[in-house]
């Protein structure tokens, strides 16, 4: 029963594996679905911009309020698809990095395409012990009684 029992302990691993995968999957393809769907908005947003703007200009006629609030709908909607971007990315286990986008296994501490330092969790965590250790030196620790 022994064997049995290895065998059937293993192919439940398996399938919890199987079954998380397979949820990572669906979630990031339902977000990269909404990626698509903001990016259309995006697309429709900037046509509306540009024709709102050839129309004034054409008619000598000024709306700094539509253009601004065309703009501002646009800008909200790429914060919506940067963050959408980045549940992808935390979901595939992958940093994107800020200054060029491409994309960077997490344990990169420079961007493989443009060489940008990459702020990484680990690095975070590295940081707040390095200055926890700093504040309990001995060195800061001169003068004060024990």
């Amino acid at each position: 029963m022994g064997m049995f029992d290895d065998i059937l302990g293993k192919a439940k691993d398996v399938a919890d594996v199987a079954g998380k995968k397979t949820g990572e999957f669906v979630e990031t393809s339902k977000l990269k679905f909404q990626c698509v769907q903001i990016n259309n908005e995006i697309k429709a947003l900037y046509e509306k911009l540009g024709s709102a703007v050839y129309s004034m200009a054409k008619s000598g006629y000024e709306n700094p309020e539509l253009v601004k609030s065309i703009v501002d709908e646009i800008s909200e909607l790429l914060q919506k698809l940067n963050e959408t971007s980045e549940k992808i990315a935390d979901i595939k286990n992958v940093s994107i990095c800020t200054c060029c986008g491409a994309k960077n296994s997490t344990e990169s501490y420079y961007c493989s395409k443009c060489g940008n330092k990459i702020s990484s969790e680990f690095s975070k965590e590295y940081e707040d012990m390095a200055s926890k250790a700093e504040e309990h030196s001995p060195e800061n620790d001169e003068g004060k009684d024990i």
